[in-house]
């Protein structure tokens, strides 16, 4: 195989984010230069086929219903079809030329006969099944057709190696999407559901970043205080992996506990934070902006932040950043001073509180992205919490990084 065709095969696997994907571009390596047709499909436990790819040289395939639909269970289609004939195959692979594909066009398996017409069908002349394997187990099935002359030596060596790329990227792509599903879990079972409270109507959205493991320690919170203010948190603990949901796990939980024990403005409660993780849990750090918000006739809002990005602020249909001096992230120096600062509210005004991978892009300057945040808070606003939230997440949120959003309305 030349160093270029691997070279190629390799990105194209490892640019497919999820397994279907990278089937599908690796089929579109192949096709012209070694096949004229294929068919890929992802074997997922307990019993699900995912059909990847079937392209032809111009284009999609149509395919016949006997072949199946795009998802079909493995508990139905284990015992007909190719797929049964290529699991008990020596090394997993299967040749099959036009008289054969005659003779399994008789089959009464409707799902073999209907796989034997296709190929026909387009005029093949060879025809070669490969499975995709890591270890011993089968993750796939890569089906490939020629209508011209045969496979040669070359094509065979070159479609066994990548075979085998293509099952061991098909585990990666598993063991990254196990982990990332664990991490997603974790973090979701630790949000809260919100409070409801009269006169303050509450939104929040957390969504995992669309990056196999880059799963974070965002968290946003909300639970009422002894004195009958509303505590308001969004943070991010430092890290993207498992530990950083059990990092940002610590750090809720520690948080709510020393809010709740004793009645003290945002800045005294991270403060103490900052003690409590210095002796028992020094691993631990992030930013975090906790606000206290007060409702009855006067509103307002108290809030500290640790190292954390400004809050926004509608008003009458005008959004601006709550910019101060931000303190030190949590977890670094004990005993740095934190400053509170305090905001009255009005009636229909919204607070938004966010983490960073709502308005971090690498390709763009962060004061552009608040620039667009404050716009879209602006235009969206008016809907409400709910849709101010969603559309934050679906418009703004560049899938590099976890997402958390809370959007507080004063009634």
């Amino acid at each position: 195989m030349s160093g270029d065709l691997l070279a190629r095969a390799v990105r194209a696997l490892a640019e497919g984010h999820d397994p279907a994907r990278a089937l599908d571009n690796l089929a579109g390596l192949l096709i012209p230069r070694t096949a004229q047709w294929c068919l890929a499909d992802v074997l997922q436990v307990p019993d699900l086929i995912t059909r990847a790819s079937a392209r032809g040289v111009d284009g999609p395939l149509p395919l016949s219903p006997d072949m199946g639909p795009v998802r079909a269970r493995r508990s139905s289609a284990q015992a007909v079809g190719a797929l049964a004939r290529l699991q008990d195959a020596p090394g997993h692979r299967l040749r099959i030329d036009p008289e054969q594909l005659r003779g399994l066009a008789l089959s009464e398996d409707a799902r073999l006969r209907a796989q034997a017409e296709l190929a026909l069908s387009l005029g093949s002349t060879d025809v070669l099944v490969l499975g995709l394997l890591s270890r011993e187990d089968l993750l796939g099935v890569l089906t490939v057709g020629r209508t011209t002359g045969t496979f040669s030596a070359t094509d065979l060596d070159e479609l066994a190696v990548l075979a085998s790329l293509a099952g061991l990227a098909l585990e990666g792509l598993r063991l990254r999407e196990l982990q990332r599903g664990m991490s997603a879990a974790l973090q979701r079972s630790l949000l809260p559901r919100l409070p409801v409270l009269p006169g303050l109507h509450l939104a929040a959205r957390f969504t995992p970043s669309g990056d196999g493991l880059a799963v974070g320690g965002d968290w946003y919170d909300a639970f009422p205080l002894p004195s009958g203010d509303l505590a308001l948190v969004v943070g991010d603990a430092t890290g993207h992996d498992v530990q950083a949901a059990v990092r940002m796990a610590e750090l809720r939980n520690l948080l709510r506990a020393l809010a709740v024990d004793q009645q003290e403005s945002p800045a005294g409660t991270l403060s103490r934070l900052d003690q409590v993780v210095d002796r028992l849990a020094p691993n631990l750090s992030g930013t975090c902006v906790y606000a206290q918000l007060t409702g009855g006739h006067a509103p307002s809002v108290r809030w500290s932040s640790a190292g954390h990005l400004p809050p926004v602020l509608l008003r009458d249909g005008r959004a601006e950043l709550l910019e101060t001096p931000a303190d030190l992230m949590l977890g670094v120096q004990p005993g740095t001073d934190r400053v509170d600062h305090v905001r009255e509210l009005r009636g229909g005004d919204q607070l938004v509180l966010y983490t960073d991978g709502l308005v971090e892009d690498r390709r763009v300057s962060l004061d552009d992205r608040l620039v667009a945040l404050v716009a879209l808070v602006e235009t969206a606003g008016p809907g409400g919490p709910e849709r101010l939230a969603d559309a934050l997440v679906e418009q703004l949120a560049a899938g590099q990084d976890d997402v958390a959003v809370l959007v507080a309305r004063i009634a």
